[in-house]
């Protein structure tokens, strides 16, 4: 995300004693204001990966933030006031970045890792992922060996690849080209498209192997 001050955004903090005090109006201009900063946040920094680049999974955000705001009587807009105590030298636009970024990764792992039956493809694929001498070449699809193995590795998978590999893995196993994945993924090249899916397939087979410490 971007890290750089913004007073436009710092001084919305405002309107945070206004709105949990029951002004409703005041939540309605917290809103107007929080809007357009939040979709810069989105489609400007990197948590999304290449999600950032479409607008409906950064308004997607944007309602999640708003709405964790919002609910329950804003009781995550309460929590803004004792986290500015704890934190000197913060201000509101160090707090809706933390915020943002928390709900971007979890709307990045629910796009490409929660679902069950988006993820039979991965699994059947990550099973086979062991060593082999004949592994030159990305273009097999080999039988299932263990699904516990390919559970192990979606896990790690989704939590060490950034959005960009993991999106690329996941393409490439339905059966995208790597063309498709240079245009999806904004990449120079196929060959571009082709490293990304290498280098998650190899730092796979590194934590398979145990030679990583991740």
């Amino acid at each position: 995300m971007i890290a750089l001050a913004d007073p436009d955004l710092a001084s919305l903090a405002a309107y945070v004693p206004r709105v949990v005090s029951g002004d409703r109006r005041a939540w309605h201009e917290l809103v107007a204001g929080l809007e357009p900063h939040l979709m810069q946040l989105l489609r400007g920094g990197r948590t999304l990966g290449p999600m950032r680049h479409n607008v409906d999974d950064c308004r997607a955000v944007m309602i999640d933030v708003l709405e964790r705001l919002r609910r329950d009587d804003y009781r995550g807009l309460r929590l803004f006031q004792p986290w500015a105590a704890a934190n000197p030298g913060k201000d509101f636009g160090d707090w809706i970045r933390i915020i943002t970024v928390n709900l971007a990764r979890d709307h990045v792992s629910s796009r490409l890792g929660v679902a069950e039956h988006a993820n039979k493809r991965m699994l059947t694929t990550l099973a086979s992922l062991l060593p082999r001498d004949d592994d030159d070449r990305l273009g097999f699809r080999p039988a299932v060996t263990s699904e516990q193995l390919a559970r192990e590795l979606l896990e790690y998978a989704t939590r060490a690849l950034d959005p960009g590999q993991l999106h690329a893995l996941r393409r490439w196993i339905e059966g995208a080209s790597f063309a498709e994945l240079a245009d999806e993924l904004d990449l120079p090249t196929p060959r571009d498209a082709d490293k990304l899916v290498r280098a998650a397939l190899a730092r796979l087979r590194r934590r398979f192997e145990g030679q990583t410490d991740d």
